[in-house]
């Protein structure tokens, strides 16, 4: 008698049959939303303050433990945050609006990490076919809701008292605006949101991929220009740097300062690649003119140029004329016919003059109320000449050029001959059709044995044991 063998199993499969796959309702929510409102904007004042303490302890010589510098760490931490969600400051009476985008991508980074993992906790999966719905709408509102919030106080917090001041309705707005858009572009992915570009036409969504190839074909042109003026100048550069912060604590700082406004310079350059240039101030540059004036005291202002221009600087104009081409000779190959490959092209220049232009509305700002006040990289004229570089050579490329790999047969239909051969047989017919050819052949070979009989009688060979005669 043996024992059975199958009980435990089939318990153990209706105890994990009975168990629900992941808690549901209130106690599975609310963890996870408290982790989506409070998570994001504990590690950015938290990173806010250990800068600024370390940056306060390495100027003024103290450890950051002190209670000193642990006490003006808080303090600066607040300004730090609303920093880091782009909202314009007023120091001392001036305003300060030309802010750091560094920290705001790191930020935007980190609330999307946060949203995506949250709405993996409660549930969601790529290919959701809701995705405007469940865990979608309460992630991305918490999300913007808490940074609304938290930023209404830190700026109320602030007094013109304590040389920092800020406007609460504009930083709830800003703050909420920012980690909304980071929270949505974290979930697309897992509620589903990026499927809904499958419902549009092969032609548009052609176009916004060739939009998102200009736009990052601009602004790494804009990071070569940036890194070549930087070794074309490195003297000048560590002239200022030295000239500014020769110690360690305020070397530091500006070391940090240099790198939280990287991105703004690189937009920077992109804006003088494409013509529109650059202003600070008085001072602009532009690869056709340069308008000398004062420049702030910081290492990216030393590179941009002070005198004139020379006679080469109008090649930089082939980079966005490149790029265009570019976009028109992947779009060739897309469409056979001409309309279509227009319409293409029409969605990735205005693709791409939207992301640039956004970009560069983000980059400028208020300086102060002196010499150097505003920094400017023209929105409204990058669009326009984003729009004109990538659309004029765009559609040029994409009319005149052979689709890839078809030597222009995608714009003439395929002649193919009729088949002349017959279908294989069955099996059946192919059986019998072998019986038939292995008998004639067996005919054709005895019949070549025998020998003919003149005189019509048949010889011992043809007489079987039967007494038949073969063939």
């Amino acid at each position: 008698m043996t024992a059975p063998t199958h009980d435990p199993p089939r318990r153990g499969r209706r105890a994990a049959a009975a168990a629900p796959a992941r808690p549901t309702g209130t106690s599975a929510w609310l963890p996870v939303l408290a982790r989506v409102a409070l998570l994001a904007p504990a590690v950015c004042y938290g990173v806010a303050v250990v800068v600024a303490g370390v940056v306060a302890a390495l100027a003024s010589g103290t450890t950051p433990g002190g209670e000193p510098g642990l006490g003006q760490a808080l303090a600066v931490g607040i300004p730090l945050w609303l920093v880091a969600h782009l909202v314009p400051l007023q120091v001392t009476g001036v305003p300060l609006g030309v802010l750091p985008l560094t920290p705001a991508i790191l930020l935007a980074v980190l609330v999307a990490g946060v949203a995506r993992g949250a709405v993996r906790r409660l549930g969601a999966r790529p290919g959701d076919s809701r995705p405007l719905h469940g865990v979608l709408v309460p992630v991305v509102a918490t999300a913007a809701a808490a940074h609304a919030v938290i930023g209404v106080l830190a700026a109320a917090l602030l007094t013109p008292e304590n040389v920092v001041d800020a406007s609460p309705g504009l930083a709830g707005v800003t703050c909420g605006v920012l980690a909304g858009l980071a929270a949505l572009a974290g979930v697309a992915g897992p509620c589903g949101v990026l499927t809904l570009t499958r419902r549009l036409p092969a032609w548009a969504r052609h176009g916004l991929r060739g939009g998102l190839l200009a736009t990052a074909g601009l602004l790494t042109a804009g990071v070569a220009l940036l890194l070549a003026a930087l070794l074309a100048d490195v003297a000048g550069v560590r002239g200022v740097f030295l000239g500014i912060a020769p110690e360690a604590g305020s070397g530091a700082g500006l070391a940090l300062l240099t790198a939280a406004y990287l991105p703004n310079a690189v937009v920077a350059a992109t804006g003088w690649l494409i013509g529109p240039g650059v202003s600070i101030g008085a001072a602009s540059a532009t690869p056709m003119a340069i308008t000398s004036g004062l420049l702030p005291p910081i290492p990216l202002a030393a590179l941009l140029p002070q005198s004139p221009p020379p006679t080469w600087a109008g090649l930089a104009f082939a980079v966005p004329l490149a790029v265009g081409s570019l976009v028109g000779w992947r779009l060739s190959p897309t469409a056979p016919d001409a309309p279509t490959r227009v319409r293409s092209v029409l969605i990735a220049a205005v693709t791409a003059a939207v992301l640039v232009g956004l970009a560069a509305a983000l980059s400028g700002g208020r300086l102060g109320a002196g010499p150097f006040d505003p920094v400017s990289v023209p929105a409204g004229l990058v669009t326009l000449a984003v729009l004109g570089w990538v659309l004029v050579p765009g559609l040029v490329v994409a009319l005149l050029a052979v689709p890839i790999g078809t030597s222009g047969a995608a714009a003439r239909p395929v002649r193919r001959r009729p088949r002349t051969t017959a279908p294989p047989p069955t099996p059946e017919v192919a059986a019998e059709l072998d019986e038939v050819t292995d008998a004639a052949d067996g005919d054709v070979e005895e019949a070549s044995d025998e020998e003919p009989d003149p005189a019509g009688t048949g010889g011992d060979e043809g007489v079987g044991p039967g007494g038949g005669v073969r063939g």
